[in-house]
């Protein structure tokens, strides 16, 4: 694969990132020695390289829950990731995930530089490499209109504290479309099903998706903005009327 291939491989990416991106790997072919590429890409990136037979030597790190993950060679051990703590100091103000990422960024942080943050009540966690956690915690001092103070944390002494809980359940529904499902985990009509599509707010495998015929399978993550995360599941039985009793899991 050439470079102008592998970049039309992502038509919504920056394609001066992917151009270096595939330098990055195709150097990382020939190391002997771990390393990795200290950027953290969405889903589509990683996942899509993860199918090129040209990159079969190259791995992912991260759990599986994380939507931000970097690619490594030779990789073994305690994981380079360390995990940033921001504790807000002034718990009466609460700070939401908007918060956090502005006070990250307004430190000329760039985004591709740290992966998934969650907000845990008065604490944000953020996934990072040591040298920005380090970066982060000599010149944080406030999220919002909030002092915080940070704290920075082996990759293995807090992820399981990050791990989300799934809520099984079931629902019928009267086929695997997308704009189907939406509206029923949404609770919501077809119509409003489509028109939150329509603008946007509905995220197929972490990424924007707008064809409302899309037929969704099983572990497919579902993100409907102000709604929920959710995880397709299997189809369980073909109900007497032609729909379909399917499972379905919700992140807590």
């Amino acid at each position: 694969m050439d470079k102008q291939s592998f970049v039309r491989a992502f038509n919504n990416e920056d394609t001066y990132r992917m151009a270096k991106l595939f330098e990055a790997l195709e150097r990382a072919g020939n190391y002997e020695f771990p390393f990795v590429i200290e950027e953290f890409y969405t889903p589509l990136v990683w996942s899509t390289v993860k199918k090129m037979k040209e990159f079969r030597f190259i791995t992912v790190l991260g759990e599986e829950f994380l939507e931000r993950r970097v690619f490594s060679v030779n990789w073994e051990g305690l994981s380079p990731l360390k995990i940033l703590e921001i504790k807000n100091l002034q718990p009466a103000v609460k700070l939401e995930h908007k918060d956090y990422l502005g006070a990250l960024l307004g430190l000329g942080i760039q985004r591709e530089k740290f992966g998934d943050l969650f907000v845990q009540q008065d604490v944000a966690y953020v996934i990072v490499f040591e040298e920005m956690g380090s970066y982060v915690t000599e010149h944080l001092y406030a999220a919002g209109k909030c002092s915080v103070e940070t704290k920075l944390y082996t990759y293995e002494d807090k992820v399981k504290e990050l791990t989300p809980s799934l809520q099984k359940f079931e629902a019928v529904v009267a086929s695997k479309r997308l704009d189907v499902i939406v509206a029923e985990l949404a609770q919501t009509s077809r119509g409003k099903a489509v028109e939150l599509i329509d603008r946007g707010l509905v995220l197929l495998n972490y990424q924007e998706c707008k064809e409302k015929s899309k037929e969704l399978k099983p572990e497919d993550t579902l993100t409907i903005r102000r709604k929920g995360k959710f995880k397709v599941g299997e189809v369980l039985k073909e109900t007497q009327k032609g729909n379909l009793r399917m499972e379905f899991y919700k992140f807590l």
